[in-house]
């Protein structure tokens, strides 16, 4: 079959109709597409191919405007097998959306498996049917857990990691047996990140990082392992790892102004760069510890690097998206494939990121939990060896960080698409307006548009309410590079982890964002959060009832009247719901918008 239309609808009818045909072209009137690519598939001109298929099946994709002209121009030439796009849209979209994996289920699991393993009061277990807790594991949580609005928990692993830091500053193992600078290193990434919310965080870091630098060579730079048996499987680990522990280093050297801190990891870092250069661009660990070097080297500024040694580690990605554990291997570790994904995704790789994260999602166990590796279905006569029948803590981890990564990189992606600017008669801005007149108050008031993309609706408050302060979050930083209102101030954060301090707004607003959060729970208790007491929260989003209306993202979701108010219920003394919110001009009942009183 072919599409008609090689605008954004043709784009759209190819995201919907690419599993379900085979699309042999798309057809345009505009004799200067012909031969461009969309998608993969070629553009062409009508007028020049028309009569080679008029045996074929068109469906047309364009907008209402011109969807007669297009109609009956085809009807005119002869064409009998026709079909309007949005005859079968809703069918369509409902369709995609009930056979692809339900992403929101996998993520929601994922969080159940984290607290069901969680000691009370202390860390998370190292594996599934173990009571041992993972200290190096707890750690480098405590930003996931942050990310994810996690905050009550995420302190409860700091104060426990505290309370266990030996005397000299060093970190044990699970058996507390031995030290390790990486998984010292790795607490320390968790202290800095909930330093804010534990203040005893801070001497419990300078310990650690000077327990760090008491094993550092002073020659070469070389950080030595106190444990003689760190590495002694130089086939699946080795010391390059090391280079995973000097971002917390330079940090806590920045934060404590400890220029002797970032002299020592600037020289840890110059030396693995330059002894293990050739590890470093050349897959030969398991792939779980191969991605810590190539995160690494991300978190270090070194791109190009990162860039090299990634195009030679996705050399041995297969057409299912899966990467082997080793490189002479087709079985495939949990975590190191998540890892991979979530580097890919840092890069702006959507496409390797996306077939890694995507393989990966579909081995999740029930139990909400992974395995340390899964047997390849193409080989099932190979052994797998990395915790073939153990859920360990540390997949989830990584599954939580590739996840944020690839709506990053995905809105990353788009932020051209955004508007800049919303007209004022726009029903949704309407909401808003009139809240803050009405309600807020025209003057000294801290008003928060959270997913506020490049400002469309801020470049209007700041105009009609010059009193107020305005502040605007999101996701996106190559999206916020738009928001040039010198009256908003704007900072990358999430819904989920917003950047702000308790009790900071009057209103705290997002209109369209909450649909793409993941986490709604989490999303309205921040939102709560950063609220004064007697402040309001406001939603605007889409309305489930009219689900397949448009084509929605994999892991967004609309919303129940009722469920969305029971869920801001916890935080607000009461919840208003307005369903007559216009979009479009005359349209009612796609948007409603939620607007809650907080406690």
């Amino acid at each position: 079959m072919y599409i008609f239309g090689a605008g954004n609808y043709g784009r759209e009818a190819i995201q919907l109709l690419k599993d379900q045909y085979r699309i042999s072209g798309i057809l345009d009137n505009n004799k200067a597409k012909d031969g461009f690519m969309i998608d993969g598939i070629r553009v062409f001109w009508y007028a020049g191919i028309k009569n080679q298929i008029r045996d074929e099946e068109i469906i047309v994709a364009v907008s209402g405007r011109v969807k007669d002209e297009i109609l009956d121009q085809l009807h005119d030439d002869g064409f009998n097998k026709v079909t309007y796009l949005g005859d079968i849209r809703r069918e369509l979209i409902l369709k995609n959306i009930s056979e692809r994996p339900d992403n929101i289920e996998i993520y929601n699991r994922t969080i159940k498996w984290i607290f069901a393993h969680t000691a009370a009061g202390k860390g998370i277990r190292v594996i599934h049917y173990r009571e041992e807790l993972y200290p190096e594991v707890t750690g480098y949580f405590i930003p996931t857990l942050l990310r994810w609005g996690y905050r009550d928990l995420a302190v409860q692993y700091a104060k426990w990691l505290i309370s266990i830091q030996k005397e000299d500053g060093a970190w044990f193992d699970p058996e507390d047996k031995k030290p390790y600078l990486f998984d010292s290193a790795q607490i320390l990434k968790g202290l800095i990140a909930a330093r804010e919310l534990v203040p005893e965080a801070d001497p419990a870091i300078v310990k650690g990082c000077d327990y760090i630098f008491s094993c550092q060579d002073d020659e070469t730079g070389r950080l030595v392992a106190p444990a003689a048996d760190a590495f002694e499987d130089p086939r699946t680990c080795s010391e390059i790892i090391h280079l995973y522990c000097i971002s917390p280093l330079l940090e806590a050297g920045h934060i404590f102004n400890r220029n002797d801190y970032i002299e020592k990891a600037e020289k840890a870092k110059g030396f693995y760069l330059h002894e293990y250069k050739d590890s470093i661009l050349h897959f030969q660990l398991l792939s779980h510890f191969h991605a810590y070097v190539m995160e690494a080297l991300r978190d270090l500024g070194e791109y190009d690097l990162c860039q090299e040694a990634m195009r030679n580690l996705l050399k041995f990605q297969k057409e299912d998206g899966s990467v082997p554990a080793y490189n002479n291997v087709n079985w495939v570790c949990s975590t190191g494939l998540f890892q991979i994904a979530l580097v890919a995704f840092r890069m702006g790789d959507l496409e390797h990121g996306r077939k890694a994260f995507q393989y990966m999602c579909g081995f999740q166990n029930p139990s909400g939990g992974w395995y340390g590796s899964y047997i390849h279905p193409d080989y099932q006569d190979e052994n797998n060896t990395y915790f073939p029948g153990e859920e360990i803590s540390w997949a989830c981890k990584y599954y939580l960080d590739a996840l944020y990564w690839k709506n990053k990189a995905e809105m990353d992606s788009v932020a051209h698409e955004f508007k800049i600017q919303y007209p004022k008669d726009d029903g949704r801005y309407q909401v808003i307006e009139n809240l803050i007149s009405d309600r807020i108050g025209t003057a000294g008031k801290n008003i928060l548009d959270l997913g506020c993309g490049k400002g469309g609706y801020l470049r209007n408050l700041v105009l009609r309410f010059p009193d107020n302060k305005f502040y605007g979050v999101d996701i996106s930083d190559e999206v916020l590079k738009y928001l040039d209102i010198a009256e908003v101030e704007k900072r990358v954060g999430t819904l989920t982890c917003v950047p702000y301090a308790d009790d900071s707004f009057d209103l705290t607003y997002t209109c369209e964002a909450l649909e793409h959060a993941v986490d709604i729970n989490s999303a309205i208790r921040e939102m709560a959060r950063v609220t004064k007491p007697g402040g309001y929260i406001a939603v605007i989003d889409k309305n489930r009832e009219r689900l397949g209306e448009m084509v929605i993202g994999e892991c967004e979701q609309w919303f129940d009247e009722t469920e969305l108010r029971d869920i801001m219920s916890e935080y607000c003394t009461e919840v208003d719901v307005n369903k007559r919110v216009s979009y479009e001009k005359e349209d009612y009942g796609l948007f409603y918008a939620w607007i809650g009183t907080v406690r």
